[in-house]
């Protein structure tokens, strides 16, 4: 009887665990969500700059197309209809070295530039799945349940450390006393580390992205300055699983006042929503979703060759994604 019981709810965990399909590769988007700030609204002259930001990313949630805890059923002969609900926690740690160059070249009235960031991840994901058994069930099929249920839950859980997919931008910056209008295409190669196989990867999968880019600012006399970062997605079909992720929109916003010519606080954050279903393999019709919003603080230095940041920004409004709170701390440096 144990023995039935464990084959019979392993293959029902199984079948939840096929059937709790997160959108865009396993929630995946190729984005730094919330890494451009104060820069936006601040005049790039022509010539090299360099950055390097640190991420850090804690969800302790996930969330359903409902933006609730993921939930499902599982008939266990014996036992009937048990519920079961998908509890799981990610943590991220990531390194972006990032390069602009910004050309005397003229095009249309603006400068011609360039970009290129490689991310580098740390990242732990941990799922556990749970659910309530019926009253007067005996203790060794309750064992058996839930050894069943945590080795499901260990099969969905690891670590790895590598390199996301890079991005390289190519655009032209008008800038006016105060306003500041970009436009361009990004795209990311499929160079980060992935195996189909495996159950966390830095990459988001064997395909690519293109992405339309712009990039909207104003600033006024009074220390005001509002700016946008927009991206919308395309992706090609990823060779090793059949997928074709759906197209999504990544917008990250800010708002600052300026103190004083160093110090500058406000508010920031970023939308993620995804408008076309994935398609494909054993892709479903969920779709990803996030906003945020947080605090920045930014000083720049008087030569206004460098200036540094700090921003926390909490998710709320997700589907389809875990929901947590990211933190960047970014240094930007004029390297000619």
């Amino acid at each position: 009887m144990i023995s039935l019981h464990r084959r019979a709810t392993a293959a029902a965990v199984l079948c939840l665990i096929a059937g709790t399909t997160w959108a865009t590769e396993n929630s995946q988007v190729r984005g730094l969500l919330g890494a451009p700030s104060y820069e936006l609204a601040t005049p790039q002259f022509p010539g090299w700059y360099g950055q390097i930001w640190a991420q850090h990313y804690e969800a302790t949630k996930l969330r359903d197309a409902n933006g609730n805890t993921p939930t499902s059923s599982a008939t266990v002969p014996g036992l009937g209809t048990l519920p079961l609900t998908v509890n799981g926690s990610v943590r991220a740690d990531v390194l972006v070295p990032r390069v602009t160059f910004v050309s005397e070249q003229v095009l249309f009235d603006g400068h011609l530039g360039f970009s290129a960031a490689l991310p580098m991840v740390h990242q732990t994901t941990h799922v556990s799945l749970a659910t309530a058994l019926p009253a007067g069930t005996s203790e060794a099929v309750t064992a058996a349940v839930k050894s069943t249920l945590a080795a499901a839950s260990a099969l969905r859980s690891g670590s790895h450390t590598g390199l996301a997919d890079p991005e390289v931008a190519a655009y032209i910056d008008w800038q006016q006393d105060e306003s500041r209008v970009v436009a361009g295409v990004a795209m990311n190669p499929p160079l980060g580390d992935y195996d189909k196989n495996r159950v966390v990867n830095t990459g988001a999968g064997k395909y690519w992205t293109f992405k339309p880019l712009l990039v909207a600012t104003r600033a006024w006399e009074n220390g005001f300055s509002i700016g946008m970062r927009a991206t919308y997605s395309f992706n090609t079909r990823n060779d090793d699983t059949g997928v074709k992720s759906g197209q999504y929109l990544h917008a990250d916003w800010t708002g600052m006042y300026r103190l004083n010519d160093q110090w500058q606080l406000g508010l920031q954050g970023y939308v993620l929503k995804q408008f076309t279903a994935d398609t494909g393999g054993t892709a479903g019709e969920n779709k990803v979703q996030a906003l945020s919003a947080g605090p920045v603080i930014a000083y720049v230095a008087e030569s206004g060759n460098w200036g540094i940041d700090l921003k926390t920004m909490q998710e709320f409004a997700v589907r389809n994604r875990p929901q947590g709170t990211v933190t960047w701390l970014r240094l930007n440096v004029r390297l000619d």
